[in-house]
């Protein structure tokens, strides 16, 4: 069995491909088919009457002098082919991809125009063009490294960028496995990067450490993440050199732990020098007690009564001593402390301790009034208290002048809006040149017999908890330094 003529001209009538067919000579519509009138919107009444200009875009590359010499084009060379943008019956541009072919028909020959609408086609092919060229622009220009993993975290393409970070070049680095060049913070096939990943939510935050050839360390951080795009995965990585960063970062946790050691290595001082200084009255008052009874056995002239009082108050003065090194027990048993939650009043109490002991001996009175609710902080209370007692060392040491007329220190704590304050207050010289915000600079010298721990480390260890030390005139003579911390978020 073999197809007819009605059967070719029934395939033509039904195929989705618009068929056009023109007169050799005269470049005239003689018949199209079905597809053809849907695609322009006329009837074939209404298409064989039209000229090339009257179907075909207003467009310069699409005029009737360009038309006809490819329809001539077919008529001498037997085919021709090219993209073509017609026009509807409403005016609607549609871009096809048209073959005109030169065929003998029994009546003469004619040119047959086979054409079909890429409008959409080129669309999609100019988006995907867009999208390759920016995304290329993008790893090209930006300021960020850009790499695409394959699902073993091996590199399939690199930003020049990138690349450069790796003192390498995409050639080279295509095909590489990531952490090759360098450990990744978390590792990239651990549970949490694998679970996060297969999830489809959001991003992983990596860090990689880069040592290059030259030794140097380069510090990179960046966002890994699965990114779907037309049913398809990509694992891609954005990652900035954060060396600077991070090295600032390490210098200040230098910084941070040599101002802990300092701190502790001058309580500790502080506390054995209190130790040993205290330790003295009470061993010695002991002592003269225990030499005072032998000598009374050895002249025979001790009596019960008076070798009860002897050892009582030998007793008393050794008890007096065994209590000074408790306190000094715990108080360097906390030494180690860290970042807890703190009520300031409790940490101030803890401090006059030995604020009081110091007082005593000079002869000064320490009035302390307390604030009547509770003051939380938080931080690190040994560092704190160290503060404290550096504060009130000073003023003792003011007090203690001649011309202080009134041997009395004053300490206070209080609340001031979001700020817990201690306030410690003496009657001596005051600072009448001394600005209150030059806590460090210098203005307020160094004593052979303070603590040791010296205001600028005092300052440090405040602005380090988020507060601050102001330095007032005190009412009507002297100097109130005033501490504040910030009371913490649960209280407020």
């Amino acid at each position: 069995m073999f197809p007819t003529r009605r059967d070719f001209q029934a395939m033509a009538e039904h195929t989705r491909t618009g068929i056009l067919i023109h007169e050799a000579a005269s470049k005239n519509i003689l018949w199209a088919n079905p597809a053809a009138c849907r695609m322009f919107g006329f009837t074939l009444e209404e298409l064989r009457p039209l000229k090339a200009h009257h179907m075909s875009s207003q467009e310069r590359q699409y005029r009737r002098a360009l038309g006809v010499a490819w329809l001539q084009s077919a008529v001498v060379h037997g085919s021709s082919r090219r993209q073509w943008k017609y026009r509807t019956k409403a005016g609607v541009d549609f871009l096809t991809d048209a073959t005109a072919s030169h065929i003998q028909f029994q009546d003469g020959p004619v040119v047959m125009v086979e054409f079909r609408n890429i409008s959409e086609e080129v669309e999609i092919q100019q988006e995907l063009s867009w999208v390759s060229q920016s995304l290329q622009r993008i790893m090209t220009h930006t300021s960020a490294g850009i790499l695409v993993l394959d699902d073993d975290n091996c590199i399939e393409d690199i930003s020049p960028l990138a690349a450069r970070l790796f003192d390498s070049t995409p050639d080279r680095l295509t095909g590489v496995h990531l952490e090759d060049l360098g450990r990744c913070d978390p590792a990239l096939n651990s549970e949490q990067v694998v679970a996060k990943l297969a999830s489809g939510h959001g991003s992983v935050k990596i860090t990689q450490k880069i040592t290059k050839a030259d030794g140097s360390i380069t510090w990179l951080a960046g966002e890994l993440e699965d990114v779907v795009h037309d049913g398809i995965v990509s694992r891609v990585l954005a990652f900035r050199d954060v060396t600077e960063r991070v090295e600032l970062e390490l210098r200040h946790e230098y910084q941070e732990a040599n101002l802990q050691y300092l701190s502790r290595y001058n309580a500790m001082g502080d506390m054995a020098m209190i130790l040993a200084h205290e330790l003295g009255q009470p061993l010695a008052a002991s002592s003269n007690y225990l030499s005072g009874l032998k000598a009374r056995v050895a002249g025979g002239t001790l009596d019960r009564e008076q070798l009860s009082y002897g050892l009582d108050m030998a007793e008393r003065q050794l008890s007096r001593a065994a209590e000074i090194v408790a306190s000094v027990k715990r108080y360097v048993r906390r030494i180690e402390s860290t970042m807890s939650a703190l009520d300031l009043n409790e940490v101030v109490d803890e401090s006059l301790y030995f604020v009081r002991l110091r007082a005593a001996e000079r002869g000064i009175r320490v009035d302390v009034h307390s604030a009547p609710e509770p003051l939380p902080v938080q931080g690190e209370s040994v560092l704190i208290g160290q503060v404290i007692i550096n504060l009130c060392f000073n003023a003792i040491d003011e007090i203690v002048l001649p011309n202080t007329e009134v041997k009395v220190l004053t300490v206070s704590t209080s609340r001031d809006g979001e700020w817990a304050c201690v306030s410690v207050a003496d009657r001596g010289r005051g600072m009448e040149s001394a600005p209150e915000n030059r806590l460090a600079s210098g203005v307020f010298s160094a004593k052979q017999d303070g603590s040791g721990l010296g205001l600028i480390l005092s300052e440090h260890i405040v602005e380090r908890h988020g507060g601050d030390i102001r330095f007032l005139a005190n009412e009507p003579r002297g100097t109130e330094v005033r501490l504040r911390l910030p009371i913490t978020r649960a209280s407020r």
